[in-house]
């Protein structure tokens, strides 16, 4: 399903972007496999899930025909670093992606973490913002606070902090029940966007009071719906809805947490 944001922005339920006028598809968070060192975590991402992350990216690849894909945030975790059968995975994503010439495009917080192996012989240099239109991408770990946009008319696209949002339902006993959905969220000043891979869909639920009144909401249900939030009409979250919990890593591989990743 798909949502006319804008002229050039269009919000699609599998968790991504289109700028039709600009050829451009954007993803946010692509953690493909979730890289070898992640894979020995507790936590780990199911092998079907992995499936439905390549089902997703390449149905989006046949079905749009972009001739630039923007990836904001990490191709996969610790970018800077290569390990074990990470370098075939990543030969093969660079293959789909820059089929027929496309252009890869890679928007991170920290570029200079992000160099590194994994990228050598890519011709991808990550950088800080990229501009595509009148629109400006980003990754940043920011939901109110944005340098002013140049031009006016545009806006930033923000891919470094997830949306989501927890939503009252009645329950089979019709007792209230919390689901928490990941959401595009825009605020004014930046579109927010969901992370492509479902691991990574966010670590704090959003409580509408503190978002600015112009701010607008759209909830991701599985690949095929979003639906307008409301979010004057919307609750604050109990205490037990409000933050996600996650088993520790362990080992000696630890992920780089940065401030603004």
């Amino acid at each position: 399903m798909q949502i006319k944001f804008s002229e050039d922005v269009i919000l699609d339920s599998r968790r991504a972007i289109l700028m039709p006028r600009q050829e451009t598809l954007v993803i946010a968070d692509l953690f493909l496999g979730l890289g070898a060192g992640r894979r020995k975590r507790p936590d780990a991402l199911p092998n079907g899930q992995q499936h439905e992350i390549w089902e997703r990216l390449l149905g989006l690849l046949e079905e749009f025909k972009p001739k630039r894909v923007a990836i904001l945030g990490d191709i996969k975790p610790n970018q800077g670093h290569l390990e074990e059968d990470e370098a075939e995975e990543l030969r093969l994503l660079f293959r789909k992606l820059g089929v027929h010439g496309r252009e890869v495009i890679q928007v991170v917080g920290h570029p200079e973490r992000s160099w590194g192996p994994s990228l050598e012989g890519t011709g991808i240099q990550p950088m800080d913002t990229y501009r595509v239109g009148m629109n400006t991408l980003m990754h940043r770990r920011r939901i109110f606070v944005y340098p002013r946009h140049d031009p006016p008319t545009g806006f930033w696209i923000n891919g470094g902090l997830h949306p989501l949002f927890a939503v009252p339902m009645a329950g089979p006993d019709h007792q209230e029940e919390w689901l928490r959905y990941p959401a595009f969220l825009y605020t004014g000043f930046a579109l927010v966007m969901p992370s492509f891979v479902s691991y990574a869909q966010g670590w704090e639920v959003m409580q509408p009071e503190r978002l600015p009144k112009q701010a607008r909401a759209w909830k991701v249900v599985g690949d095929n719906l979003l639906a307008p939030l409301s979010l004057p009409d919307l609750p604050s979250p109990p205490e037990s809805q409000k933050l996600i919990t996650r088993p520790p890593s362990r080992g000696k591989h630890r992920e780089n947490r940065h401030e603004e990743g």
